[in-house]
């Protein structure tokens, strides 16, 4: 392990010259944020995981995109905590997690504590250092102080949807029950408009079903809300999906908007709920152009060891000649003839109460979008 990256402040194991010594029942203080990985490393959905990371897993996560023990992972998922604690927490085996109403939510056993080098690590993480991106100036507010160990988890955090929140062994039966061997995971933060409809409808021809989990978690202000996602999924699964194709539920979990990294973690997750296929598209959790088009397609095909396999589609667009969703890979006409999708645009569209053409999204779902957009429900900033 190469630690001359970040500070490890204190170590437990066999190694430790001296026994830590009995003190207080040490308690901390956990975000929702926070609350919600616990949950996640607690149910299965961050497997291999165990706890928050040590400080030889954020490293080799860092720099080489695999935990220590060799399993592939992209994202650091780590606990920070306040610097003026540390005192405290080093002489402690346990300390108690607890949530903003001060009830236990967690134990964590003290592996390590640790100080991240922003100056080295924000670059690797997110390609950038620029505190225009969301992620890396969410990143750097937080404390460089980090708490590694394994957890056990004492409460579980309630679900604004609670009907989609499955977990890992949920989803896996509910496949089973189903007959399904084949399914392809699929990740959005946005609500469905044509393009990821076609998306999605390739996923269910090749397989034998699709699980799509909306990411309900931490979001830029201007992203869509959790409600306006669901109720336009719900609305999309109702009249334009065949029954048993398609299981909805929900991943909470920030995003990091880290591109091609997190579009490797998004499909770890999603072996971890029972899927065999994942479908990677174009620019996948990208913001600003900070990414290449297909930067997460060549990230995902360089790793042998996923456990899933991956389904690099080009992005999909309305061809104005072939009067139908096609990709660069099934249309020979151009950038002359097509009309591109995106969530930012369809969200300038609607905050400006324009309602999208039928060739970007179905007026039944732009229909229901509008609908929240007039009740102040459509947007993160609106805090539905």
């Amino acid at each position: 392990m190469n630690n001359t990256k970040i500070g490890v402040l204190h170590r437990n194991g066999k190694d430790t010259k001296e026994k830590n010594v009995k003190t207080k029942k040490i308690k901390i203080r956990v975000d929702e944020e926070s609350w919600l990985e616990i949950c996640n490393i607690g149910n299965g959905a961050f497997w291999p995981l165990q706890g928050f990371m040590d400080s030889a897993d954020y490293t080799d996560v860092v720099e080489y995109m695999h935990l220590n023990n060799g399993s592939p992972w992209t994202i650091p998922v780590t606990l920070d905590i306040p610097e003026e604690i540390i005192s405290d927490v080093i002489k402690s085996e346990r300390v108690i997690l607890v949530n903003s109403f001060g009830e236990e939510v967690a134990d964590l056993f003290v592996g390590d504590v640790y100080k991240v080098n922003y100056e080295n690590d924000i670059k690797l993480i997110f390609g950038t250092d620029k505190t225009d991106h969301p992620g890396v100036k969410k990143e750097i507010s937080r404390s460089m102080y980090r708490l590694g160990g394994p957890i056990k988890v004492k409460k579980y955090i309630d679900d604004v949807f609670p009907r989609y929140n499955l977990t890992p062994s949920e989803t896996k039966k509910i496949f089973k029950d189903k007959g399904w061997t084949n399914i392809t995971g699929f990740q959005t933060r946005n609500p469905i408009h044509r393009a990821h409809e076609y998306l999605q409808k390739i996923a269910i021809e090749i397989t034998d079903g699709i699980f799509i989990q909306p990411l309900i978690g931490w979001k830029k202000d201007d992203d869509f809300s959790p409600l306006a996602v669901i109720t336009a999924y719900e609305r999309m699964l109702e009249d334009f999906y065949p029954a048993n194709s398609a299981v909805l539920g929900t991943l909470r979990t920030p995003m990091r908007y880290a591109g091609p990294r997190e579009a490797v973690f998004h499909a770890i997750i999603r072996r971890n709920y029972g899927c065999t296929h994942f479908v990677v598209g174009r620019d996948h959790a990208g913001v600003g152009g900070y990414y290449g088009k297909y930067d997460a397609h060549k990230l995902c095909n360089s790793f042998d060891n996923l456990g899933i396999n991956v389904l690099a589609l080009h992005g999909a667009y309305y061809c104005k000649k072939c009067l139908s969703i096609v990709t660069e890979r099934t249309c020979p006409h151009g950038d002359n003839y097509s009309l591109n999708i995106s969530g930012t645009q369809l969200r300038e569209m609607i905050k400006n109460n324009v309602l999208p053409p039928p060739e970007y999204m179905r007026k039944e779902i732009s229909d229901t979008l509008m609908d929240l957009s007039k009740k102040k429900q459509l947007f993160v900033e609106e805090g539905i």
